[in-house]
């Protein structure tokens, strides 16, 4: 079994996981004081451009794993986005999260493990 994919596979995962912080971040620095940004202002914030870069390149990465990893594995893997995301924003945007919330990070991280064994 070759590793680069999946090493891939997780880096698709990763960069999705940073392209929905910076987005939100993005939102969130665009209403600050109050007041909310123009569309101009938005789309010409850094954090904005990250999310952008991020999803251009886990789209490409994105086209390289479906040459190798079979579809039936390698989709629900990328359902550790939805257990990272969570996580990354109690980390970095001091969102909580709650017990039912720990939960299903749990079983998602359970879930892709147990789905993506041959």
């Amino acid at each position: 079994m070759n590793i680069m994919p999946w090493l891939i596979l997780m880096l698709v995962v990763v960069l999705g996981t940073t392209g929905q912080l910076s987005l939100k971040y993005a939102f969130n620095a665009s209403t600050t004081k109050g007041t909310s940004m123009s569309m101009r202002d938005l789309l010409l914030s850094r954090y904005f451009w990250i999310w952008f870069i991020s999803y251009v390149v886990v789209t490409i990465l994105w086209l390289v794993v479906l040459r190798t990893i079979p579809l039936s594995q390698a989709f629900p893997a990328l359902g550790l986005t939805f257990a990272l995301v969570p996580l990354a924003s109690h980390h970095y945007l001091s969102e909580k999260v709650v017990f039912s919330q720990w939960l299903g990070i749990v079983i998602i991280i359970s879930g892709v493990v147990l789905v993506v064994q041959k």
